[in-house]
């Protein structure tokens, strides 16, 4: 016996590509090689031989017409390519052509997106009750105008909705269309102060936008519980209609731990990971200006104690009168300096961080959604498996002999069933598919757009006190040239130094500091120059000896805003610093 193993595994079995597969395949026509095969095959490999012989002689003779021939035939490159373009643009075409006969299909709400309008003015903000719910539940007043049929009117004014009817509609909204990326709801109150002016604008400002950006999805317009809402009663809407999540709880967090499955659109595969960068990187620079935010209040109190020491310099041995005004006077705006930086460090927050608050918020609704789909995407597939398992056990029933007939309609009817719910998903799907691709666009253009807004309002907003800031030390700088008459700035070789009181950088020729030539308005200089701290270092320099009230002071205090407190005050200012 031979000690060599036989393998009756034929590599070529499991090649799809060999020419003779259905000879491996089909035992019955496999015979053994005779002796007259083998002659045959050995005539024609030599007249095979021979013809190539021939050939090669004959192209020898001619070589002329092989290379005409195929040059006529060879195309240049640049056509080549232009062929190539033709051809993806046709392609392109095609499938564009085949997306809009699907989305047609699968979205019938956006065959006509400007059919149904409906039209919100945020008019007014009402903060009442304890000092709770004038934070958290604050209510808002708008009109609005529609042509919905859903709508019993096409005109609605002066309606009131609470916050908590807000929130109740947002999470229907969220759990019955999957399809869509609902806005989420903007912060009932800001980092200004609940009564401050500009809490008031800035909150009705952002539940504008939520409504600008709900009226353009036309999924949400064509909901009859958005005209329930509208519709209801003050303080009254509940939910008519009753949803659930499709995944929530534990089951989500652990089928969130899973790889996401394969997906063949490739821009909401790229989507999901941009959004959830976006919300971690938000969130860690709001964790920045946080901590900033803090430090400059730390900072404040240093500052304000270091004025109160400092104005209280001028002790008995100062016999200059000019040295005990400068000591008073700079200790005094060394303490509205300070309070100019908590200023400031309230505006950055109220600019800044309230807006990437919101910015956090959309970007978690987003992912949330893009992973509501690949839930489903999980579900198909399980479904397709499923599905292939009963078509498996009604063809092994089909097969045998004797059956008993109630199980076969038992296999039948789990089959129909198996394969209606396979179909049901797959419309599902294709339907999320088709929508989250056009809700992508708008929600990355809105998130430029805020961005953008938010960070021109913080840098703005700080250029101002900082601004203001400079105009407060400058009104010490007379002090500070008359303490030393006789050193000082004269030892530097600046004797020509102007000594007037009214000298500053920031006028309506321009700005000194940064060589700006653009003219500014009497308006704009007032509202750098004049600051919220400016009646008490007017009154506290009319109160030192040898100072008569000039006019400078008193239109200073007629052009000064009464305010309660500095909160009170922080967006008063109309200086747009373009």
């Amino acid at each position: 016996m031979s000690n060599i193993t036989y393998d009756d595994h034929d590599p070529l079995a499991d090649n799809p590509f060999a020419e003779h597969s259905s000879a491996v395949t089909e035992p019955s026509h496999i015979r053994p090689p005779d002796d007259d095969d083998e002659e045959e095959e050995e005539e024609e490999e030599e007249e095979q031989n021979t013809t190539n012989l021939n050939d090669a002689n004959s192209n020898e003779n001619q070589p002329n017409v092989s290379q005409e021939a195929t040059s006529a035939i060879v195309t240049p490159p640049e056509q080549q390519q232009q062929q190539q373009q033709q051809q993806q643009q046709q392609q392109q075409q095609q499938q564009g052509i085949e997306r809009t006969i699907d989305l047609a299909k699968l979205l019938p709400e956006r065959k006509d997106v400007g059919k149904y309008t409906l039209i919100v003015k945020v008019i007014g903000l009402e903060r009442v009750g304890s000092i709770s719910n004038k934070k958290e539940n604050p209510t808002i007043i708008f009109n609005c105008s529609t042509n919905i049929p859903t709508f019993r009117k096409q005109k609605h004014k002066n309606l009131r909705k609470s916050t908590q009817e807000f929130q109740n509609l947002f999470k229907y909204l969220n759990n019955s269309i999957p399809e869509s990326f609902i806005p989420s709801l903007p912060s009932p109150y800001t980092n200004y102060g609940i009564n401050n002016e500009e809490d008031h604008d800035s909150t009705v400002s952002n539940y504008q936008e939520w409504f600008n950006r709900l009226c353009l999805d036309p999924l949400i317009l064509r909901n009859e519980e958005l005209a329930f809402f509208i519709e209801s009663d003050y303080n009254t809407y509940i939910p008519i209609n009753s949803t659930t999540a499709q995944v929530s709880g534990l089951k989500r967090k652990t089928l969130k731990q899973l790889a996401p499955p394969y997906d063949e659109v490739i821009e909401l595969a790229e989507f999901r990971p941009m959004v959830k960068s976006i919300y971690v990187g938000v969130q860690t620079v709001q964790e920045k200006l946080l901590k900033a935010s803090k430090s400059r209040r730390l900072l404040v109190q240093e500052e304000n104690e270091f004025g109160q020491k400092f104005s209280l310099l001028n002790g008995n041995n100062i016999n200059n009168e000019n040295e005990e005004r400068l000591y008073k006077r700079y200790g005094k705006v060394l303490t509205a300096v300070g309070d100019i930086n908590s200023i400031i460090a309230t505006m950055d927050m109220a600019t800044l961080y309230d807006g990437l608050e919101w910015v956090v918020k959309d970007s978690y609704i987003v992912k949330e959604a893009l992973t509501n789909r690949h839930f489903v995407m999980r579900d198909l597939s399980q479904a397709q498996q499923n599905c292939k398992n009963k078509q498996e056990a009604a063809r092994k029933l089909r097969s045998k002999r004797d059956t008993n007939p109630i199980k076969v309609e038992d296999a039948l009817r789990s089959l129909k069933i198996a394969t209606t719910t396979e179909q049901n998903l797959t419309l599902k799907l294709q339907r999320l598919t088709g929508n989250m691709l056009i809700e992508r666009k708008q929600w990355i253009d809105w998130y430029e757009k805020w961005l953008i807004k938010s960070i021109k309002s913080y840098t703005l907003r700080r250029i101002e006190y900082e601004r203001k800031k400079l105009s407060l030390l400058e009104r010490v700088r007379s002090e500070v040239r008359r303490a030393d008459m006789k050193g000082g700035l004269s030892r530097l070789g600046r004797h020509t130094v102007s000594r007037k009181h009214d000298e500053i950088s920031q006028s309506t020729r321009g700005d000194s500091w940064t060589g700006e030539i653009r003219h500014h308005s009497q308006q704009e200089i007032n509202s750098v120059s004049h600051t919220e701290f400016d009646k008490s270092l007017t009154i506290e320099s009319n109160a030192l000896p040898g100072n008569k009230p000039d006019e400078e002071s008193s239109t200073r205090e007629s052009n000064m805003l009464n305010a309660k407190s500095a909160a009170h005050m922080l967006g008063i200012s109309t200086y747009n610093g373009r």
